[in-house]
């Protein structure tokens, strides 16, 4: 198995260790447009499996070049380049998964349209799976897992909390923001109008609405969630179907982002500084951390601390009927990336919560999946959570 990593960034390190340790894995072809990034990830894996290439992902011709030879492309550079990397894998003839996804499947998925390169994958007998990460991905597999034990699926709802308890109740409001993934992106996703699934259509609202407490189990606690724009929403009403009236993902609110959004921060629109043109969006970026810098920067002393303070849960209600009987599910899915120690000591990493359901994705649409552009709980899940469990990982999820 040859695997094309599109971005060296927050998940490719990670992508990259977890695949150079697997014995199914024959090559590792690690390409960002800055090759420094892919040589530090290089460095620090430190296997020969591993190759680095410079590549601009909105380039076509430069993604078949250096993906020549592959069998799979792994797609983390920023969601809106999609289309040019499925494009570059029709062309290259081999399978793709990415981890998340944007526009224009967003509003193809909205509005009923057909799906970009969905018929040119289909007809290649090639699959393009688009968000098969935490969340999106892990997430909409269990869903499915639980949605199909039911005649009637009435209800989906999902919601993200984190919680440090390290902190005391006003420190975090001044304590630097790191999401742990891409810092631009998640602002982003803060500041964009989100869409739910109500009463069998669509509804766009904007940012930080319907804002609700939700009990997440503890040491996380009750917080404050609001809709947010995240890509599950968007699939589970046209793939899950079985009567769905009301789907929606709610995350919970962070002061950081929050101030920037309502501030102005978020905005892509240039503005005068006093004779300079900026946009506040690069102005934010420039004080952000990189997405990259927590792979690299990943040590003993750091996770032993970490899974006692830092705790994380996403949780699925589900209500519906079986056999004619109100059935629900409410599933915690806690911390995915503990234990921190014996994670790294299997992977290489303790930050798999993204990269190891993106390297499953990429083993299975290479055996064998539905084609053309599909979403996680349109595979196989049982056959997914198998793969899951046979990798060791003691992950387990709740039923409360």
């Amino acid at each position: 198995m040859r695997v094309f990593i599109v971005g060296a960034g927050g998940q490719g390190g990670p992508c990259t260790t977890i695949l150079a340790r697997d014995q199914e894995v024959e090559q590792v072809v690690l390409a960002d447009i800055e090759l420094e990034a892919a040589e530090k990830v290089k460095k620090k894996v430190g296997s020969d499996k591993v190759k680095t290439a410079r590549v601009d992902a909105g380039n076509v011709e430069e993604l078949v070049s250096v993906g020549s030879g592959c069998d799979v492309i792994i797609d983390l550079a920023m969601p809106w380049l999609a289309p040019k990397v499925i494009e570059a894998a029709h062309r290259l003839n081999i399978h793709y998964v990415n981890t998340a996804f944007d526009k224009p499947f967003w509003d193809q998925l909205v509005i009923g349209e057909p799906l970009l390169l969905d018929r040119e994958m289909k007809e290649a007998g090639l699959t393009a799976l688009l968000g098969c990460g935490m969340a999106p991905g892990f997430l909409n597999i269990l869903t499915r897992y639980y949605t199909d034990q039911l005649d009637r699926v009435k209800t989906i709802k999902l919601r993200l909390g984190k919680k440090k308890t390290d902190l005391g109740p006003y420190e975090e409001m001044i304590t630097p923001w790191n999401p742990g993934w891409a810092p631009v992106q998640a602002l982003i996703d803060c500041a964009e109008n989100a869409y739910l699934y109500r009463d069998g259509r669509y509804e766009e609202v904007g940012p930080y609405s319907e804002i609700e407490e939700w009990d997440f189990p503890e040491p996380v606690g009750t917080l404050p969630v609001s809709h947010h724009s995240h890509e599950e929403v968007y699939s589970m009403p046209r793939t899950i179907g079985k009567g769905l009236e009301y789907c929606d993902f709610k995350y919970f609110v962070q002061p950081q982002p929050a101030a920037l959004v309502s501030m102005g921060f978020a905005s892509r629109e240039e503005i005068d500084v006093k004779g300079q043109r900026v946009k506040p969006l690069d102005l934010v970026a420039a004080l952000l951390p990189k997405p990259g810098s927590a792979f690299l920067e990943e040590n003993v002393e750091q996770l032993k601390i970490k899974d006692k303070t830092f705790f994380t849960s996403m949780m699925i209600y589900i209500d519906g009927e079986k056999d004619g009987v109100r059935k629900e599910f409410k599933i915690n899915c806690p911390n995915f990336n503990t234990p921190g120690l014996q994670l790294l000591e299997m992977f290489g990493t303790s930050l798999v919560n993204v990269a190891l359901p993106a390297i499953i994705g990429a083993k299975m649409v290479i055996d064998g999946a539905p084609k053309g552009i599909v979403f996680p709980e349109e595979i196989d899940v049982v056959k997914f959570l198998d793969h899951f469990k046979a990798t060791g990982i003691p992950y387990r999820w709740e039923e409360l």
